[in-house]
Order: structure tokens, then C-alpha cells, then sequence
């Protein structure tokens, strides 16, 4: 297991996280953030030791950036022109990513990340040590995927108590449509309707239903296009079923409306054995 500097870059929820549960493990953590008051709060904080610039981070054996989507890129090609280090990312899809920097990862310089967690709070100020832990972490490495530095990456995710899964990249995106991108737009769907009149009966399953649709809608823009060569087939098939039980309901078809409640009912019970496995 390497046991180098690692550098972390965006010291939001993911990063400041991630940052805090290496240092609690004994790990060396070197702190980035595009405003440098951000880094120097959370060295304040013990998770790490704040750089002003990229090439501080030359000792950085490994290096996560916890920025948004579209500003991944960059942002490696940026570390990786100053460092030896062994990169990922946190982002919510990969294929774009990967097909963007596929000269670093045949190099062995760059392996795709995605965290299965996370929150609809943003910021250092929600950071916690412990939010990776018995989490899922999906890797996906290509056919080009140098296996030492995939191995590198995925110890860095041990030290923080997380569950490995490796996934191609294509499989990740259409997978993430479904488990998570899609279920934040009809969280958003639902809370966009909610009028004035409505607010004051709003209890708990319409708490639990909305959550995610607090989370920050430009950085939930970026992941959405991104993905979108998934996101909208998949929209057009919740359509196809959200017509089919407008029809069922018009046509006062009961049987039809349970039998459509009840594949909701068993896509939550599908979710419920994931969990427990």
C-alpha cells in the first residue's frame, strides 16, 4: 500500500470528508481548495496540510479531485503536469471523463472514482470523517487501466471504510441514470409542484421524496449533461410508465393502478436486499 503525501483538490462535502477520514487513519494529506481561505479552515480543522499552489504537491503519491464535473478535466491534466501522483476523481460519470484524459490512464496516471454517497449539504462545514465508511465506491478501470495504480487507488478508499465495486465505464453511466440521476429529477419534479397552499400539508413522505431536490443545482447540471446520452432515454421510458398510469387512472382501471404501484413497491424491495448483501 502506498503511504505517500495524498493531495486532495475541492475542500466541499466529498473532498473535506475524504480529507478528514485519511488524516484520522494516520494518512498524509496535502489541501487544495481554489479559494485558499477554504484550505486554511480545514488545516485549522486538523484534516490536513494546506498548499497555495499545485506544484507544492510534488511528494503527493495519489491525489482526488472533488470538484465539479466539468471542471475535472482540467483540473488533472493540471496535477498531473506537476506531480508523479496516481489520480482520481469523485465524479457521477465516467465515460466522458475517461475518454478525455484516455492518454492518462494508459499512462497509469489517471483511475475514474464515483462515491455512492454523499448529501444535499454542500460545504467544509458538513465534512465528516465518516462518510465513506461502509460505502459503496465504484472504480472503473478500462482495457488500458495500468492494474498497480488501480490497486493504489482502491487501497486509498480501504483506509476510509469503503466497499469496492469495479464497473466499465459504460455500465457505470447507464447504471447511475438509473439509481441515482434519475431519481433526483423527480425528486425535483415533485418539489417544483409543491404550490403555497400545499407547503403547510407537506409531511414525511414528501420530506423524504424531495431531499436530494435541495442539493446545488448547478453542479446537479453539470452531472445531468454529462450523462445525458443516458439520462434521456431513461426519461422517456418514466414518461412511457407515468403515461401508462395516467391512462390507467383515467380509465378508473384499478387493477392496472395497483399493478403499477406494485412494481414501484418491488423496485423498493430490490433496493432494500442491495443494501443488506
Amino acid at each position: 500500500m502506498a503511504s505517500g503525501d495524498i493531495l486532495i483538490c475541492g475542500l466541499g462535502l466529498m473532498g473535506g470528508s475524504l480529507a478528514a477520514a485519511l488524516t484520522r487513519a494516520g494518512r498524509s494529506v496535502l489541501l487544495w481548495h481554489r479559494r485558499p481561505e477554504v484550505a486554511q479552515e480545514a488545516e485549522r480543522r486538523g484534516f490536513g496540510k494546506m498548499i497555495a499552489t499545485l506544484s507544492e504537491a510534488r511528494t503527493a503519491e495519489s491525489a482526488v479531485v472533488c470538484t465539479p464535473v466539468s471542471t475535472i478535466p482540467s483540473l488533472v491534466r493540471d496535477i498531473a503536469a506537476v506531480t508523479r501522483a496516481v489520480i482520481t476523481d469523485v465524479g457521477s460519470t465516467k465515460c466522458g471523463l475517461l475518454s478525455e484524459l484516455h492518454d492518462l490512464d494508459a499512462a497509469g496516471r489517471f483511475i475514474g472514482s464515483h462515491p455512492m454517497c454523499g448529501s444535499h449539504a454542500t460545504g467544509l462545514d458538513h465534512a465528516d470523517a465518516d462518510l465513506y465508511r461502509g460505502r459503496v465506491v465504484i472504480t472503473t478501470p478500462t482495457e488500458n487501466t495500468d492494474r498497480k495504480a488501480l490497486d493504489q487507488i482502491e487501497d486509498m478508499w480501504r483506509v476510509v471504510g469503503a466497499r469496492l465495486v469495479r464497473l466499465d465505464p459504460a455500465v457505470h453511466d447507464r447504471a447511475v441514470a438509473v439509481a441515482s440521476h434519475l431519481p433526483h429529477l423527480l425528486s425535483s419534479a415533485a418539489a417544483a409542484g409543491l404550490s403555497d397552499a400545499a407547503a403547510p400539508l407537506a409531511a414525511g413522505g414528501f420530506r423524504d421524496t424531495t431531499r436530494v431536490a435541495a442539493g446545488d443545482p448547478a453542479l446537479w447540471a453539470d452531472i445531468l449533461l454529462a450523462n445525458r446520452g443516458e439520462v434521456v432515454p431513461e426519461l422517456a421510458r418514466t414518461l412511457a410508465r407515468l403515461e401508462a398510469l395516467r391512462d390507467a387512472l383515467a380509465d378508473a382501471d384499478r387493477a392496472a393502478v395497483q399493478r403499477w404501484l406494485e412494481a414501484g413497491q418491488a423496485g423498493r424491495r430490490r433496493f432494500e436486499a442491495a443494501q443488506h448483501r
